[in-house]
């Protein structure tokens, strides 16, 4: 499978859901949202350049997801290999987390809160978002991405 460059996103973690979703269109992303079933919150469709996103959900999720899946589709995300697909998965999980988190509003929210819900609320994403932000800081720190990183 041939590996595709990511469009360059420019997202910052202020912009709302609102925002997102202008954003997207300016981008040429159609942005739906209808009822989705199960535990689907979103989902990109390359072949229509659509992103769907659950209705049901809060504003919070939207936000999210939305930029979970512009994240696919700036990396033209197609695969069914259920491999690929889940380190697709991990690198957009792990982007996610890096656009819309601020370290220092994450490090002031962690000196506020102790509870990962809490931080999550100050820092307006899901519970997710801030578990993959903290992965995330967590290899940034470690040994072999700091040789990297001095190299």
């Amino acid at each position: 499978m041939e590996l595709m460059m990511p469009r360059n996103l420019l997202i910052d973690p202020h912009m709302s859901y609102r925002d997102l979703k202008q954003y997207a269109a300016e981008l040429g992303v159609t942005v739906k949202s209808t009822p989705l079933s199960g535990d689907i919150n979103g989902v990109y469709d390359g072949s229509l350049n659509m992103i769907v996103i659950d209705r049901t959900n809060t504003f919070i999720q939207k936000r999210c997801t939305l930029v979970h899946e512009l994240i696919h589709w700036a990396y033209g995300d197609v695969s069914c290999d259920p491999v690929f697909h889940a380190r697709e998965e991990n690198r957009t999980k792990r982007e996610t987390a890096d656009a819309l988190i601020d370290p220092l509003r994450y490090a002031i929210a962690e000196s506020m809160y102790e509870d990962l819900y809490q931080i999550a609320r100050e820092l307006e994403v899901t519970l997710q978002v801030v578990e993959d932000f903290q992965v995330l800081t967590e290899s940034r720190t470690h040994p072999i991405f700091l040789s990297r990183a001095i190299a």
